[in-house]
């Protein structure tokens, strides 16, 4: 299993004294672009010094809030034009250097909100109002165009995205639609899903430990086969969308999902954030998990949850 960070706030100065460590621990880095950020030399820079680590960086190409923040329908152009600038400034001199290029497909910024501050039973009409299946359309073609572009330079492609969407049926892509974020159809090389047991338990109100885990894991690889991967978090306070709440208390609760998710299949897997893990020990101290035995079992308030998503899914085809 390979094993990377997500970073998203930490400042160069901070990402870069913690290279020696990711290079020698063998951890990936998905180091957040801004936009505002292509073309930025310093930021070349500390890529170009991480791979002389040895340390694989991912550009998590980020737009401001105002355009959606996140990768989805209503930003698609914006994102293939911000991928081509990015592929003409690794190709430049002193440009930057790069493994893969992340596309973090969410409800965009507005949106987002939105729902995380309305009740769930308030979700459907929502969600209903978002509905175009002529715009989802063109957004996933012109993702598709964007990610053969990456591959003829040679590019990794990963998409990250809700758990959610597995449980829409196989086939269907209804819930992408409501939520404008298109993961069907497009030839990532990776796809993976942000299981954060953060995220859930302020949704339900209660961690739902390795069962959470082990359900979105095992529906990642039956759909999705060896191009499935797994995000967990959250490690350490940092993350935008995320309330105050519960996040992981100890490395030992972080290898009780990491077993889950390679007991399942997964290959692929990242922990939010590097921000939180220096803030919490380090990356040693999380990073790889050492092997634990897979925790067994099922939870009936997994099920229960993802029944409840499928409901929601049926009843937005009504």
């Amino acid at each position: 299993m390979s094993f990377g960070l997500w970073s998203e706030f930490a400042d160069d100065d901070t990402v870069r004294g913690a290279l020696p460590e990711l290079g020698r621990l063998g951890l990936r880095l998905h180091l957040a672009l801004p936009a505002a950020r292509l073309g930025d030399a310093g930021l070349a820079a500390l890529t170009r010094e991480a791979a002389d680590h040895g340390v694989d960086v991912f550009a998590w190409l980020l737009l401001d809030r105002a355009h959606g923040y996140w990768v989805g329908e209503t930003n698609a152009e914006q994102v293939r034009e911000a991928v081509l600038d990015l592929l003409r400034w690794r190709s430049a001199r002193d440009g930057v250097a790069l493994r893969g290029v992340s596309f973090d497909l969410e409800p965009d910024f507005e949106y987002a909100e939105t729902l995380r501050h309305s009740p769930v039973f308030r979700w459907l009409p929502l969600m209903k109002q978002h509905l175009h299946a002529d715009k989802f359309t063109r957004a996933q073609q012109v993702l598709s165009d964007t990610v053969d572009r990456l591959h003829q330079a040679d590019v990794f492609a990963h998409a990250v995205t809700l758990p959610l969407v597995l449980d829409q049926p196989e086939g269907s892509t209804l819930l992408e639609d409501a939520l404008d974020i298109p993961v069907s159809g497009i030839p990532w090389d990776e796809v993976s899903f942000m299981v954060y047991q953060t995220a859930f338990a302020q949704l339900v109100g209660e961690w739902l430990g390795p069962a959470l885990v082990q359900s979105y894991a095992e529906d990642a690889i039956a759909r999705f086969g060896e191009r499935a991967g797994l995000d967990l978090g959250v490690v350490g306070s940092a993350g935008i969308g995320i309330d105050p709440g519960r996040r992981y208390p100890d490395p030992e609760t972080l290898r009780q999902d990491a077993a889950a998710a390679r007991a399942a299949g997964i290959k692929s897997l990242r922990v939010y954030s590097l921000d939180g893990v220096l803030e919490q020990g380090g990356p040693e101290r999380w990073l790889p998990p050492r092997e634990i035995a897979r925790p067994g079992g099922t939870r009936r308030e997994v099920l229960g949850l993802r029944n409840a998503v499928a409901t929601l899914v049926r009843a937005l085809g009504i």
